[in-house]
């Protein structure tokens, strides 16, 4: 059989194209990364006086004066300024855990047992409830702000992080992700724990849950960096600067020092990197077990 010659060429565009996106949406990355480790002085001269991090993808070639990817000379002084100096980027940080930590713990819980419910649960029509959580998931953040925010007054929850976190919780993207995992569980397991004399807790636990590791690694991570993320819901109901997270207050930390904006950027960055990093195979796993395309 004789092979195209053209089959041979397509794996090898595919991979310069590949390598191209990826350059192109790393750049804003490896700018801010290089950035930090500039010198205040260096950044000046390097890039716009009004350049910011928000300005790095859009207008890109009227913002910068030239290009410098490799720091000269190098420095970690915006590094200890950031984390030295500037004593509310710590207590920023805190805040931001505050949210992210307790959102997915409990999205985490409420998603393996709603999903674990809808699992063992013998009931005609649940299917049809489950698209219920489908249609909710599918639905923009924006449209459910509102009714979280009536919700939020009725309870006296509106300026606190509840108004953050109880939504959050019981978000069905984890249920969702959960029920899709355990389909792939074979009934024979959960009916064999119950002949032997198991419970639904100790089925749960035992059996459950050693099985769903991978996807209960993407959740953890997933849940965890939307909330570390968290800028429409802290606008909204944080009305006190002290309580806000990083993820709202970074542009204002540096009061238009470049380069601590910078180094900042990064400090924020390293714990969504290093979750998704040192968790890709769990993630990758976890998503190919719910049959999410």
């Amino acid at each position: 059989m004789t092979r195209n010659p053209a089959d041979k060429k397509n794996p090898l565009l595919i991979v310069i194209f590949l390598v191209i996106l990826g350059a192109i949406i790393l750049f804003p990355l490896i700018i801010t990364i290089a950035g930090s480790f500039m010198t205040e002085q260096s950044v000046y001269l390097n890039y716009s006086s009004n350049v910011t991090t928000f300005d790095l993808v859009d207008g890109i070639t009227q913002k910068f004066k030239k290009l410098v990817l490799i720091p000269n000379p190098v420095t970690l002084g915006q590094y200890a300024n950031v984390l030295i100096n500037q004593p509310s980027f710590l207590v920023l940080i805190f805040n931001s855990l505050k949210i992210a930590l307790p959102v997915t713990i409990g999205a985490l819980l409420s998603g393996l047992l709603t999903a674990y419910g809808f699992t063992i649960w013998k009931y005609k029509h649940k299917e049809k409830l489950f698209l219920v959580f489908i249609v909710v998931m599918l639905m923009p953040l924006q449209a459910v702000l509102v009714p979280n925010y009536i919700i939020a007054s009725i309870f006296g929850i509106q300026r606190s992080y509840l108004a953050i976190i109880l939504p959050g919780i019981f978000s069905p993207f984890s249920v969702f992700l959960s029920r899709q995992s355990m389909k792939v569980i074979p009934e024979a397991y959960f009916e064999s724990a119950k002949i032997d004399g198991a419970g639904n807790l100790y089925i749960f636990i035992y059996i459950l849950i050693p099985q769903l590791k991978s996807t209960i690694a993407a959740i953890c991570m997933l849940t965890f960096i939307e909330y570390w993320n968290v800028v429409e819901q802290a606008i909204i109901f944080i009305d006190n600067f002290r309580l806000e997270p990083l993820s709202v207050y970074l542009s204002r930390l540096a009061d238009g020092r470049t380069a601590l904006i910078f180094a900042a950027s990064c400090i924020y960055m390293f714990l969504p990197i290093w979750f998704l990093l040192s968790g890709q195979r769990d993630l990758e796993k976890g998503i190919e077990l719910s049959g999410v395309k």
